[in-house]
């Protein structure tokens, strides 16, 4: 599920592959994210792209049931169609370049919905009982400087294993009160493929590079790891 685990855990999927597209050459900051774990919850702050990660994490939690949600749905194609084949209104459809960006709240299975809107960008806001997870209106642009304040998320603390385990796989010991995780990307190469469609070989391209890893426990730095990619 967490595709930063999957790299470094040398496995091959297409989510990662996806999560690499936008990136051309150079150095760029990666996922960003702070842990705070208290006796009652945990609050997570990360940058935007632990969002979808998270969101797919509360459909484990919270199974089929149904719950509201709130905030806007982001694509580069009309979704007009979709979204009325599986029930979801919308109460506002935006246009700029190219983009729509549909205002939605609706009450939905969680499951339902990131099975069939999970591969689209979603700002959303979503509360059941003690969890919750809230996103910025926007996307950061290209480019720009971002932290580890785009999506902040509320888990009970029973769920402690689960965070480290996901997010902390590389870390044996679960007994932090605070965590900092920084990744640092670096794009060496792009491999086309041999076709003459360019916005499919765009697609299809793999990134090479190195992923630099940096883990901080309760304020001290803890470890820091670099791998090779190539997704």
């Amino acid at each position: 599920m967490h595709y930063i685990k999957d790299i470094f855990e040398k496995k091959e999927t297409q989510h990662s592959h996806n999560k690499f597209i936008r990136y051309s050459k150079g150095k760029f900051v990666g996922p960003l994210m702070k842990i705070k774990f208290s006796k009652t919850d945990i609050k997570i702050a990360t940058s935007f792209h632990f969002t979808d990660e998270l969101l797919k994490l509360m459909v484990e939690i919270i199974g089929d049931k149904v719950i509201p949600i709130k905030g806007f749905l982001i694509w580069n194609t009309d979704l007009s169609k979709e979204l009325s084949s599986i029930g979801i209104k919308y109460s506002k459809v935006s246009k700029s370049r190219g983009i729509f960006k549909y205002t939605i709240e609706n009450e939905v299975s969680l499951k339902d919905f990131m099975e069939k809107m999970g591969n689209f960008n979603l700002l959303i806001s979503v509360k059941n009982e003690n969890i919750s997870l809230t996103t910025k209106t926007s996307f950061p642009k290209p480019n720009k400087e971002f932290g580890a304040n785009f999506c902040k998320v509320t888990f009970p603390v029973e769920f402690k294993d689960i965070i480290f385990k996901e997010f902390l796989f590389d870390v044996k010991s679960n007994s932090a009160k605070s965590v900092e995780i920084k990744h640092e990307i670096n794009v060496e190469d792009i491999e086309l493929p041999n076709i003459d469609d360019f916005d499919k070989a765009r697609r299809l391209a793999k990134r090479v590079g190195t992923i630099h890893r940096f883990v901080s426990l309760d304020g001290s730095e803890f470890k820091e790891t670099k791998i090779n990619f190539k997704v």
